[in-house]
């Protein structure tokens, strides 16, 4: 965290984002395109990731599956079945609406942090790294666009929505991570089962995220940051809006 090669890929990450936004501005892409876009991207990353992540199975000599921990359930991985969810399932525009607009936070601040948290490491030599860094950069650029296209309508209620979902999100994770724990027949087979991070946190000796003070502390600490972090991110949003509903309201005052 914070090597040199890190500082190159967040350089290398600031140019993609920046890139994708100027070409999507400046050729007036689809939704229809960009979706297409992130969809092929999301299967790429997947199929890199579960390329990179396959381990010795236990049970078969020679055979191999799937490190659990790498199974799509953290908050970056979960967008990739939302993605198709729009493309292929989502009809009703208030659908459409409550979905981009949980997906727009929740893609740019899990992104973010996952730039500046790389788990799988920050070397030019491991294919993975490519694949962690590229996708979440798609991730942000779908969140600014959802953004920039004001393809959603914020509005209080989709801030107290998002929150409630990740509150269900993060009990399946729960259930998930205690699961595949339990589970496990070979001792370590499941030692990388922290899906949302709740089990342990992503990296040692991180502010705040730390288990220094026993797991319920870090715990609270989790869901307290994501309430602030939401709520910035609804906050900046809607106050553009505000300001300009309120300047519009007293100049039609002053008119008349």
């Amino acid at each position: 965290m914070f090597s040199t090669t890190h500082f190159i890929w967040l350089a290398i990450s600031v140019v993609l984002i920046t890139s994708l936004v100027f070409l999507q501005h400046k050729f007036k892409l689809s939704f229809n395109f960009v979706i297409n876009t992130m969809l092929i991207i999301s299967v790429l990353s997947e199929v890199i990731k579960i390329s990179c992540n396959m381990i010795p199975s236990p049970h078969t000599e020679g055979g191999k599956y799937l490190d659990p921990g790498d199974l799509p359930f953290h908050l970056c991985s979960i967008q990739i079945f939302l993605l198709f969810g729009l493309k292929f399932f989502v009809k009703r525009e208030k659908t459409k609406q409550l979905l981009l607009g949980f997906m727009a936070p929740t893609m740019l601040l899990g992104a973010i942090i996952a730039l500046f948290v790389p788990t799988v490491g920050a070397g030019f030599n491991k294919l993975q790294v490519y694949q962690y860094f590229i996708f979440h950069c798609f991730l942000i650029f779908f969140s600014i666009y959802i953004i920039k296209e004001k393809l959603v309508d914020w509005k209080l209620k989709t801030y107290f929505y998002n929150l409630a979902l990740l509150g269900c999100i993060t009990l399946i994770a729960l259930w998930l991570n205690s699961f595949l724990s339990v589970a496990a027949e070979v001792p370590g087979a499941f030692r990388r089962a922290n899906f949302m991070y709740l089990t342990f946190p992503p990296m040692e000796g991180l502010p705040l995220l730390n288990l220094n003070n026993g797991w319920y502390v870090y715990f609270l600490t989790l869901i307290i940051l994501v309430i602030v972090l939401v709520g910035i991110f609804h906050l900046a949003v809607t106050l553009p809006k505000y300001i300009k509903n309120k300047r519009n309201a007293k100049n039609q005052i002053t008119n008349e």
